[in-house]
């Protein structure tokens, strides 16, 4: 009977599970889970019920005991696969790169590369948001540099980078 109950129980997990992919694969991401404020979050949805149920359900059911050794096992070889997916939340977390937009601020101490020469200072090439941009930039000390040169970001001051 319980063999039967587990059985049951791995189908209808599995086949949500499958329902859940296919949805997402065909119609892009839906979001049918509520969101809890914590890391646990991803683990203590429905998708982890899920994948919890998968494992149990299937250990269970294959191992066709009936022994506390084998609910513990089947126990953790459910949270194993709620690890899983925990791990696999968080690896495409940080896939997902959002811009942080960059302060002139948070230039200083930054190096750069003299780019050109201008009537107003020097052409600078320097990473901003992980991307090589061109800024204008003055020498502090009034040194001359020449194209190529390495230099790094002293100060900005109103609105102005300064070169040493």
């Amino acid at each position: 009977m319980m063999n039967t109950i587990f059985l049951f129980v791995a189908i209808v997990a599995t086949a949500i599970f499958l329902l859940q992919f296919i949805l997402s694969v065909f119609l892009g991401e839906l979001d049918l889970d509520a969101d809890v404020d914590s890391d646990l979050g991803g683990m203590l949805s429905f998708k982890g019920l899920t994948h919890f149920c998968i494992g149990m359900g299937w250990y269970m059911y294959l191992s066709e005991g009936a022994s506390w050794l084998d609910y513990a096992i089947g126990f953790l070889i459910g949270l194993f696969f709620v690890w899983v997916l925990w791990l696999l939340y968080k690896k495409a977390y940080q896939l997902q790169k959002e811009p942080k937009p960059e302060q002139m601020e948070d230039l200083v101490g930054r190096g750069c590369i003299i780019y050109a020469q201008d009537k107003n200072g020097y052409i600078i090439q320097i990473s901003i948001n992980g991307a090589l941009r061109e800024k204008t930039a003055c020498s502090e000390e009034g040194r001359v540099y020449c194209v190529g040169d390495k230099a790094i970001i002293k100060k900005v001051e109103s609105g102005i980078l300064y070169i040493q």
